[in-house]
C-alpha cells in the first residue's frame, strides 16, 4: 500500500473518515473476521449474522476504503483484509478504552443504538 503524504493524515476531516469506517458494529465484525484470513461472502454473512445485503455494502464500504480486496474463486467472492495494523489499533483501542467501557456502553449521546 502507498505512504499517504503527511499532509493528507493529518487532515482531520481524513482521519474522521477512517475512524467512521471503524465506527459501525458490523465492519468492525468483518474486519476482526478477515484478520483471521480469507473469507467469502457466505461465510462472512455467517460470521456477522446479517442479511447479504447489509453485508455487501459494508464490505463495498471496507474495499472502496481501502480496507479489504475481493477476488472471485468459481462463483464465490473471496475477500482479505488489505490494510496492515488495524488489528494492532483495534487491541489498542481495546487496552485504551478499558477504563470506560461502562461509559461508552451506556453512552446515549453518541450514533444510533446499535444494541
Amino acid at each position: 500500500m502507498a505512504m499517504v503524504p503527511s499532509t493528507v493524515a493529518a487532515d482531520p476531516a481524513t482521519l474522521a473518515r477512517f475512524f467512521r469506517v471503524l465506527g459501525d458494529p458490523t465492519r468492525l465484525r468483518l474486519i476482526q473476521t478477515l484478520a483471521r484470513g480469507e473469507h467469502s461472502v457466505g461465510e462472512l454473512v455467517d460470521a456477522v449474522g446479517q442479511l447479504q445485503p447489509r453485508v455487501s455494502t459494508h464490505l463495498a464500504c471496507l474495499r472502496h476504503c481501502g480496507f479489504a480486496e475481493c477476488r472471485r474463486q468459481g462463483r464465490e467472492v473471496i475477500y482479505q483484509l488489505t490494510l496492515r495494523g488495524v488489528e494492532v489499533l483495534l487491541q489498542e483501542a481495546v487496552t485504551i478504552m478499558g477504563p470506560l467501557s461502562e461509559r461508552l456502553a451506556t453512552c446515549g449521546r453518541i450514533g444510533p443504538d446499535w444494541v
